[in-house]
């Protein structure tokens, strides 16, 4: 009975965090497309001279990319068709190889039952719901206080990460399947690690796949190769076409990318794993740090992290693994 009670006491804590959409607001950065960008500034321009109010300059891509690009393959569905390309960037682009589009991701079965933009409101309340409840049952698993099990879904939920890319709707909805992809590792269900598997990479951002999939084989790869094998032949429908259409990118065409400022952890930017505002924020203009403040910040909060140090600093490397001569772990 204690352990549901705390279960509950996170969905209405993610409740109360969303308590702004039951009053009909939306989790979407549309002041900034009202406020920066062309003809829609142009159109309030004789009724707001100087302009109109924006938030956070930073979160602009979920307007200009993800639900665009959602909005046309959600469309091509309801049509009939194969949401294989976009007419609307240049001459046209791959839509289907755009892994952000989330052409093959299943939740998208809630744009079939709900008017497109209360799917996508759904589709980030789910976010830090879905990727706490995951949370706390893996950590359950691990015969951990229904307390502290809580505490560890909040800190993974509304942490500095999921917080910073909420409203893209694809980074954080990836990475919420990585607590069940190391549940169905630890309780051996190999199907579950590929739905979960599947899922995470379906949902839409590559590099955060890549390192959840990295950590994931560390932590069980041995014992689950199969399942991941499985998994990648299961998603083959989306990773085929993208890596054929990646080597196109001008990113990947540029050799020197990775060594531009910003591509990897500054060293002082991990300050923001205790203080997330130490270089200031986009959100009030003030942000004066490398690159891009949602790029780098970790923060999880201080209790959470005073409470897992000691942890980490013990077990070292992921569990599953000899860390020391002489030692298993169980």
């Amino acid at each position: 009975m204690v352990k549901h009670l705390y279960l509950g006491i996170f969905i209405v804590l993610v409740a109360v965090f969303f308590r702004n959409v039951f009053a009909g607001k939306l989790p979407v950065p549309s002041d900034t497309l009202i406020g920066l960008y062309h003809p829609w500034l142009d159109q309030a321009a004789t009724t707001n001279p100087a302009g109109v109010p924006f938030k956070n300059f930073l979160i602009t891509d979920p307007i200009r990319q993800q639900i665009p690009w959602r909005k046309l393959v959600i469309d091509s569905w309801k049509n009939g068709t194969l949401p294989v390309w976009n007419p609307y960037n240049f001459s046209g682009t791959p839509l289907l190889a755009n892994i952000q589009a989330g052409a093959f991701y299943p939740l998208n079965i809630l744009f079939f039952l709900l008017p497109f933009i209360w799917a996508w409101t759904a589709l980030i309340i789910l976010q830090p719901l879905l990727g706490g409840i995951f949370m706390y049952l893996y950590l359950r698993n691990k015969k951990i206080h229904p307390g502290a099990a809580m505490l560890g879904s909040l800190a993974w939920a509304f942490g500095g990460f999921s917080i910073a890319w909420l409203t893209w709707g694809t980074i954080v909805q990836t990475a919420l399947w990585f607590p069940l992809m190391l549940l169905a590792m630890d309780k051996g269900r190999g199907i579950l690690l590929v739905i979960a598997s599947s899922l995470a990479f379906f949902a839409g951002h590559a590099q955060v796949a890549f390192y959840i999939f990295l950590l994931a084989a560390f932590y069980g790869l041995r014992k689950n190769l199969k399942w991941f094998i499985a998994a990648a032949i299961a998603t083959s429908i989306q990773w085929l076409p993208m890596l054929r259409e990646l080597f196109h990118s001008s990113r990947i065409a540029d050799p020197a990318a990775w060594l531009k400022e910003g591509w990897f952890l500054p060293w002082q930017n991990l300050v923001q794993f205790v203080a997330p505002d130490f270089f200031g924020n986009p959100a009030t203009l003030n942000y004066w740090g490398v690159w891009n403040y949602g790029e780098f910040i970790g923060y999880i909060g201080i209790l959470p992290l005073i409470l897992a140090l000691p942890l980490i600093l013990a077990l070292g490397p992921m569990s599953g693994y000899r860390i020391l001569p002489g030692r298993d772990d169980e």
